[in-house]
């Protein structure tokens, strides 16, 4: 069985055709396979079955990229997304245009690498802590399958109110490499071939047919806005109507005191039957004040009001009346 260190000097493939050759060369054969056990691997051992196998493909070997049981992978070529009008839209993500994910949306994101995995290799991914704490949501730990051989396209939902840029040479994810027990030595299990190489197309179509995958969050916050302007007309329009009934009932109240002033500097004979006209106009604008109060809640307290000085004043004018019924001969000065 070959060692660990007959492998120490090797170097990374050169090319993308090496890579595949590499990956086709170590499939069903564990170069380490007495010197490193299943287990999540540490950064020594993943460098090692990157250099050898070619797993995943370009690899960075810089120390701001690797922790003790993780690798960093940049976004890479392109993001997938469906607008409001339901049109999918690519997105290239280049130096100068980084991955833009739309507030309340999500967007379908391929990593820079391939991955090519062995059967004995699975991997896992999240992630970096800095998108999570900004609202950003990728899922738990989303596991590939030994054998797996494609590229990744990651669905992050932004479930912010504000849209987020993520530059292309900044981290996106952290992925961690797992060795699985001895594989099935017949291929039982293994992953169909037809389910190799697919484009993020491919994926996209098995899973949805190419229909519009988008947030239900922009669609409830859609329905809710609509909701919210029907709403605001109907305030305006019972706004409306309150102030034209407490104009009224204010109008009332002035009419009420001309004809007062004009009662008491009529003759006597008279006197009786303006207070009780004046009394009517009172009641009727009584009724319409309290018509207001049940259309338009916002106007209500000034209402109340309106309408307590209307009734005091009524019931002012009943006692004039009555003064007036017991003292038919007395006659106010003029």
């Amino acid at each position: 069985m070959t060692s660990e260190k007959a492998f120490g000097p090797f170097q990374y493939a050169n090319c993308e055709a090496e890579a595949k050759a590499r990956a086709t060369r170590w499939r069903h054969e564990d170069p380490f396979l007495e010197d490193i056990p299943p287990a999540l691997l540490s950064a020594h051992h993943f460098i090692l079955y990157v250099k050898t196998t070619a797993l995943i493909y370009p690899f960075y070997e810089t120390q701001d990229r690797i922790k003790s049981a993780s690798y960093e992978v940049q976004a890479g070529r392109n993001a997938i997304y469906w607008d409001e009008d339901g049109r999918k839209i690519i997105s290239p993500i280049t130096e100068n245009t980084p991955l833009h994910l739309r507030k309340n949306s999500i967007t379908f994101v391929q990593i820079e690498s391939s991955i090519l995995l062995p059967e004995y290799i699975a991997l896992r991914f999240n992630l970096r802590i800095t998108e999570v704490h900004r609202g950003l949501l990728l899922g738990t730990g989303p596991l590939i399958d030994p054998q797996f051989e494609g590229d990744l396209l990651i669905p992050i939902h932004n479930l912010t109110d504000q849209d987020y840029t993520i530059p292309k040479d900044r981290g996106l994810i952290w992925i961690e490499f797992t060795k699985t027990s001895r594989p099935d030595p017949k291929g039982t299990y293994r992953i169909e071939q037809r389910k190799r190489l697919l484009s993020p197309e491919a994926y996209l179509e098995k899973a949805n047919k190419n229909n519009p995958i988008r947030s239900s969050i922009r669609g409830a916050i859609e329905e809710v806005k609509k909701k919210a302007d029907a709403a605001e007309i109907s305030a305006r329009k019972a706004k409306r109507s309150s102030q034209f009934f407490l104009t009224v009932g204010f109008l009332g109240i002035a009419a009420m005191v001309i004809s007062t002033v004009v009662a008491l500097h009529s003759y006597f004979a008279s006197i009786g039957a303006l207070a009780s006209s004046v009394q009517s106009s009172a009641s009727q604008a009584l009724g319409k004040v309290d018509q207001a109060v049940s259309t338009g809640e916002k106007n209500r307290e000034g209402l109340e009001e309106a309408r307590k000085e209307i009734q005091t004043l009524k019931n002012e004018l009943e006692a004039l009346r009555k003064t007036i019924e017991r003292n038919p001969r007395s006659s106010p000065s003029k």
